[in-house]
């Protein structure tokens, strides 16, 4: 008999997600360093997601063993075991300018992640206001991206124009 996939497991998996999201942007950053407008929007998102990570590492810790023993609709966990199958390096290695940046971005903002991470906020923190704002912030990431993003690139023939630098290995990503 298989073992029903729980609730510990699915926020393991959610802040691993949220790790590698944050790792992508950090990447975006070194690799538009050379654009300090840039680089300084992917920090922003990569400190947004690992508050995103702290959150549910937060809200895991408030949860008592019965509520962590309980299973997880198999659909939701498939979709966690897929997400999680997205690495950043690999990611990160097909990006050769800023437009290809922005594309990935609308792609990960979009992604089947958000399904996971909205299920755990609002199951497990609807009466906490941290959960609301952060459940707001997580919707805002595309718009954000679309009104936000600095002026001067808000072109996609711009963006094209604009180069990645490659990453170097020997940096780690999350540091």
């Amino acid at each position: 008999m298989l073992q029903a996939n729980t609730t510990a497991e699915l926020f393991e998996i959610a802040i691993r997600l949220e790790r590698a999201t944050e790792s992508f942007y950090t990447g975006l950053a070194q690799m538009f360093a050379h654009e300090p407008e840039i680089a300084k929007f992917w920090k922003t998102y990569a400190e947004e997601e690992a508050g995103h990570a702290r959150f549910l590492e937060d809200l895991r810790g408030k949860l008592t063993a019965e509520q962590l023993e309980r299973p997880v609709d198999a659909a939701l966990m498939e979709i966690a075991h897929r997400q999680a199958q997205n690495l950043p390096d690999q990611c990160l290695a097909e990006i050769t300018n800023l437009d290809e940046a922005y594309q990935k971005t609308v792609e990960a903002e979009n992604s089947e992640t958000n399904t996971i991470f909205e299920f755990l906020a609002a199951d497990f923190s609807l009466t906490n206001p941290s959960g609301k704002f952060l459940r707001h912030q997580l919707h805002s990431h595309v718009e954000k991206l679309t009104n936000s993003f600095p002026s001067p690139y808000q072109s996609r023939l711009k963006r094209l124009e604009v180069k990645a630098l490659p990453l170097n290995p020997d940096v780690k990503q999350n540091s």
